[in-house]
């Protein structure tokens, strides 16, 4: 390989890194997943309660991915492109 080859790998190496959601990761805090669904807090928190995604722990609620993952997936518009 080489060198810009080999820097460009470098930096999406960084990249994935970088990223906050790790896949085999169950829940999150609020703050962490409205960071990975890029949706604002009430648009959130209305997707979880509605999937049954939310868990409250004393004043901590979480989030689980997978519940939401589902629910979101309920909304796919297949070969439509817009």
């Amino acid at each position: 390989m080489n060198e810009a080859t080999m820097k460009t790998l470098s930096q999406f190496k960084e990249m994935a890194d970088d990223e906050k959601h790790d896949p085999r990761q169950k829940f999150a805090r609020v703050k962490d997943a409205i960071e990975i669904y890029h949706v604002s807090r009430p648009t959130l928190m209305k997707m979880a309660a509605e999937s049954g995604a939310l868990y409250k722990i004393d004043a901590t609620i979480l989030i689980n991915f997978q519940i939401l993952d589902e629910y979101l997936e309920t909304f796919r518009i297949p070969g439509v492109v817009i």
